[in-house]
């Protein structure tokens, strides 16, 4: 899957597109969605991802944005167009954001650019189609915990950009760094995890 297959459209002519309507007016989810086309799920998880590539952890934002990355990544796998719960549909962001998220979209695809192409295309093949999507769906929840904790939301959002860079040119060198993430992530969370029960132990010590 390229995005030249999926959407025809250069991510740029989307993130322009999103910057030109921001111009008029506060954007809905349901207005991104009709801007990134019926097939862009990749391009559409792209943006979903890009706020959370920074140290500091966004809880609120975070929980929606990841399970959309949840809902998109699973009817990218089903081959069905993007869809989202009229709930969410309807949920209003501020177009100084939505621009923010556009255009730090363009500068990261631009520095990568140069790096990504066509290689091990069997890393999207077979199995590893569905180990791919699973992963991004693990990494999507951990994203959504709403956790004060630094670097809770950029180390499953580096993960989940990882891959969909790697489906967007279907360069299997990204699949691999993703993996490498992932397990990076899981290490990580699995700290969190300890620390939180180390915490619970010393409260029932001193009660």
């Amino acid at each position: 899957m390229t995005i030249r297959k999926e959407s025809r459209i250069p991510l740029s002519v989307h993130l322009d597109n999103l910057e030109a309507r921001c111009l008029e007016e506060n954007l809905t989810l349901q207005n991104i969605l009709e801007i990134f086309g019926t097939e862009g799920h990749h391009v559409l998880i792209i943006f979903l991802t890009i706020p959370f590539l920074q140290p500091i952890p966004l809880p609120g934002l975070s929980t929606l944005f990841g399970f959309l990355i949840v809902v998109v990544a699973s009817l990218a796998y089903l081959r069905k167009p993007p869809w989202i719960p009229k709930k969410w549909a309807e949920k209003k962001i501020e177009a100084k954001i939505v621009t923010q998220i556009a255009e730090s979209s363009k500068r990261i695809f631009v520095k990568l650019a140069f790096m990504i192409h066509p290689r091990l295309n069997f890393l999207f093949q077979g199995p590893f189609r569905s180990i791919n999507t699973l992963l991004v769906i693990a990494n999507a929840i951990l994203l959504a915990l709403p956790l004060p904790v630094p670097f809770s939301n950029a180390i499953p959002a580096w993960m989940i950009l990882f891959q969909t860079l790697a489906h967007l040119e279907e360069d299997g060198l990204f699949v691999i760094l993703s993996y490498i993430q992932t397990a990076i992530c899981l290490m990580y969370f699995l700290l969190i995890a300890k620390g939180i029960g180390t915490g619970f132990d010393l409260i029932g010590s001193w009660s």
